[in-house]
């Protein structure tokens, strides 16, 4: 590994981003991207990577340019592919920094790691858990290696082959979480068994016209790991390998001799073969439990709801919409003389996010 000072690698961020990603940063007039912090950006050189990093981070940068490089190994070979040019690694030392990152803007609180299909970036923030980190710098390494592949080694090429075979989400976000985690993820399997025993397991087709729907990260991740431990993990990068050439279903059929109709009927009828006689030793929480609220007592709608028990009571509920998600917030405020008051909507996430937290501490601490 060497080192190379890059006092003008942020400059060269802003620019290759350009007007379009500060524009996309304006979700509304008056809300731009902000940066509270002036980073000095040095570069860690290795084999196969270009990880920029900041001097605040460097002895963690020193082990995840060891993590990167130990992951380039292992899904080099397992999807067949080596990258001819050194790809950048961003990384940040907290959520907060990663949110003021200028080639994609914050994408949310909710997002661990980002890779961009034009020149292959990785960014991604330390977490304080060498673990979850280790995961996230793999998840997005695939991606790096999916938009190689399409781009034939180059990056800022192969975007019209991306465009014309769109690769669906479960393909895409579900082999980056099945080659970054391995078999019998925990979170994985629970997801597919409460769908098998409820009979919402989805077919491909519709995980691929619904991923808003049908998570595309834990179903996809299921079926790639039913394709590799029928086949092998490595028909994994064999399909991939194939996908810009001939499309998905097409390289599904070369490589498996399935079309994805039938690969989807043979994975159900998997799922459910190994999930359907736990329903002997299970219970389901109605028979040891009853529900606050429930769609029938509210209407059709399902809320969701903390509440302090004290003299001064005040009870914050948010309404959730099974498709939609986060559809209303109301707060009431119960105080003798105020006992009547009609409840206060509210529109500022952030001052119900707040609420709720510190109903949740003062549950969980009393």
């Amino acid at each position: 590994m060497r080192i190379v000072k890059a006092g003008a690698c942020a400059a060269a961020l802003v620019a290759a981003v350009g007007v379009a990603t500060r524009l996309q940063a304006q979700t509304y007039f008056g809300q731009n991207q902000v940066q509270y912090d002036h980073f000095k950006w040095s570069v860690l050189e290795t084999e196969h990577f270009l990880v920029h990093y900041y001097p605040q981070e460097r002895v963690a940068a020193m082990d995840a340019a060891r993590m990167a490089e130990r992951a380039y190994a292992r899904l080099s070979r397992l999807l067949n592919h080596q990258f001819r040019e050194k790809k950048p690694l961003i990384l940040y030392a907290s959520r907060g920094d990663f949110g003021q990152n200028n080639v994609t803007g914050d994408l949310g609180e909710g997002t661990g790691g980002v890779t961009e299909a034009l020149r292959h970036r990785m960014l991604l923030p330390f977490t304080g858990d060498y673990k979850s980190f280790e995961h996230v710098l793999a998840h997005e390494m695939v991606h790096a290696f999916q938009y190689d592949i399409f781009a034939r080694g180059r990056a800022g090429a192969g975007l019209q082959t991306l465009s014309q075979v769109d690769p669906p989400l479960w393909f895409m976000e579900g082999m980056a979480e099945y080659l970054a985690g391995g078999p019998n993820h925990i979170l994985t399997q629970a997801w597919v068994r409460d769908a098998a025993i409820n009979g919402h397991l989805p077919s491909i087709e519709q995980m691929t016209m619904r991923p808003d729907e049908y998570f595309p990260y834990r179903y996809g991740e299921a079926l790639w790991e039913y394709v590799g431990n029928r086949w092998g993990d490595e028909i994994i990068g064999e399909v991939l390998n194939s996908a810009p050439n001939v499309g998905i279903e097409r390289a599904f059929k070369r490589e498996t001799g399935l079309t994805l109709a039938d690969l989807s009927d043979e994975w159900r009828e998997a799922m459910q073969t190994k999930h359907l006689p736990q329903i002997a030793a299970l219970e389901r929480a109605r028979k040891f439990s009853q529900p606050l609220l429930s769609e029938r007592k509210t209407g059709g709608r399902l809320f969701l709801a903390l509440e302090r028990r004290e003299a001064d009571r005040v009870r914050v509920a948010w309404q959730l919409s099974p498709r939609s998600g986060l559809s209303g917030f109301v707060v009431r405020r119960r105080r003798d003389r105020e006992a009547s008051r009609a409840p206060r909507e509210i529109d500022d996430r952030s001052e119900l996010r707040r609420a709720a937290a510190a109903l949740l501490a003062e549950r969980v601490l009393a």
